[in-house]
């Protein structure tokens, strides 16, 4: 069975894969094999399961920008991911960071607001349309502020610019993040995620400040459109147990995601349709285009 992922090896998307494939060959002793088809942020890959056969040999581990995202900022995909796939369970969920350096004079969120509205401020991206640009676009219309945005091409030279003074603030994911946070490098104001991140307990989440403020990164597995119930019922409760194991709890936390072992194929399906519907309200309100 494959398990098709849209990005690279060793990306923190491949490395949550990896372990849930693993867990799902021991629970149910047929081999599952990661398969990496990264490009056109990860679309390809979504297509390529939205057309294949809806047997269960063919599961997708994506993010939320295949899904929810890209259908509001691309023309023509050609497919509809909300129409073709059926997001069967959630595995995992992480908050993005608002990032600045260790000696920027804003030591809060209020204070990084009041600094926005002193003077002019560079925020990163790892490119336009995705996660951490949309987190920016949602935190400007909330707060009011003005942030000038600088898209990379990746978000590791744009978190390499924020710690060498080029940029001023990023949104950045915790796994890349964490590790200069804790050293000190980098001084993290707030979580994106509607409430306190459990490695970060005394950073506020940014809803704290904006009510219902929610840009969290999130991971899960689709199936092709049409696969029987009864096959997607026992992943989906296989996902679940997975992420109550332990040691797999532990090791997903260590790479900055968050279980969501309560996930079934139903809640998991109107996660992502309100996800879908937010982030084109988002898109549409920042007028986000890719060209």
């Amino acid at each position: 069975m494959k398990i098709i992922l849209g990005f690279p090896a060793g990306q923190g998307s491949d490395v949550a894969a990896r372990l849930y494939a693993a867990e799902l060959n021991k629970a149910l002793g047929q081999p599952f094999v990661v398969d990496n088809r990264p490009g056109a942020g990860a679309t390809l890959a979504a297509r390529d399961v939205a057309k294949a056969p809806p047997d269960g040999y063919s599961l997708l581990f994506t993010s939320s920008g295949p899904l929810t995202v890209a259908p509001h900022l691309y023309a023509n995909l050609g497919f509809d991911p909300m129409r073709e796939l059926d997001t069967m369970a959630l595995v995992g969920r992480s908050p993005l960071i608002l990032l600045v350096r260790s000696d920027s004079p804003a030591r809060t969120l209020p204070e990084f607001v009041a600094l926005a509205g002193r003077r002019e401020l560079n925020c990163g991206s790892g490119g336009n349309g995705v996660t951490n640009h949309l987190a920016l676009e949602m935190f400007r219309i909330v707060s009011g502020i003005s942030l000038v945005h600088v898209p990379y091409k990746g978000a590791a030279p744009a978190l390499n610019d924020l710690m060498g003074g080029q940029i001023d603030t990023l949104f950045e994911t915790t796994s890349a993040a964490l590790t200069h946070v804790r050293s000190g490098r980098l001084r993290a104001l707030a979580v994106t995620s509607p409430t306190r991140y459990s490695e970060l307990p005394n950073v506020p989440a940014v809803a704290e400040f904006y009510s219902g403020f929610d840009a969290t990164a999130w991971a899960a597995v689709a199936v092709p459109r049409g696969t029987p119930r009864g096959i997607v019922d026992k992943l989906a409760l296989q996902l679940g147990k997975c992420q109550l194991d332990p040691s797999m709890r532990e090791r997903l936390i260590q790479s900055g995601i968050e279980p969501t072992p309560n996930s079934t194929p139903s809640i998991a399906k109107a996660y992502a349709s309100a996800e879908f519907e937010k982030w084109g309200r988002i898109i549409r309100q920042a007028n986000v285009k890719l060209t």
